[in-house]
């Protein structure tokens, strides 16, 4: 039996915490993967998970970072977008180490934000140290937003341990 937590955002936030106690570090550019196994976690503990599509930036006070959907020509096993999982009112991106590996940036590997409540071309925000943020906004027009599937086997060894993990008592934030 699913443990109970006291609110959404108590468990998104514990995945968050959680995620790379118990993933391994070689997917932490793997949106697809990420994304896929963050929804069969939450929808396991009867949350209303979605994989959405978007492009992430790292604005800071003089330059921003893109993450997905920059119109780049295919390569082999690499996608030009961004995936990320929502329920309700709450994101969570675990493949954020793009911009580390990337550009060099340091920001955190996993974030759990709060959506932008409005219609709006931004879905959630997130404040960095340095006048620095994190945004999600919905891919430009005309992308193609049609993303990789990815190993369901995997993805359910993954979400398995995850559960497990969150399930015990050991799990604090």
């Amino acid at each position: 039996m699913a443990p109970k937590f006291e609110s959404e955002q108590a468990l998104v936030y514990a995945l968050a915490h959680a995620y790379y106690q118990v993933v391994d570090i070689r997917y932490r550019t793997a949106c697809t993967l990420t994304a896929t196994v963050s929804c069969a976690v939450l929808r396991h503990f009867g949350m209303d998970a979605q994989l959405v599509p978007c492009q992430v930036w790292c604005s800071r006070p003089h330059a921003s970072y893109v993450i997905g959907f920059l119109g780049n020509a295919p390569k082999e096993g690499k996608w030009d977008g961004h995936l990320v999982c929502t329920s309700g009112k709450l994101l969570i991106d675990a493949s954020l180490f793009h911009f580390n590996l990337e550009f060099g940036l340091e920001v955190p590997w996993v974030a759990a934000v709060q959506r932008i409540p409005v219609p709006s071309q931004m879905l959630a925000r997130h404040e960095l140290p340095a006048d620095s943020a994190l945004k999600w906004l919905n891919p430009p027009p005309g992308s193609d937003t049609r993303y990789p599937e990815v190993p369901q086997g995997l993805v359910g060894a993954l979400a398995g341990s995850l559960i497990e993990r969150l399930g015990s008592d050991s799990v604090s934030i």
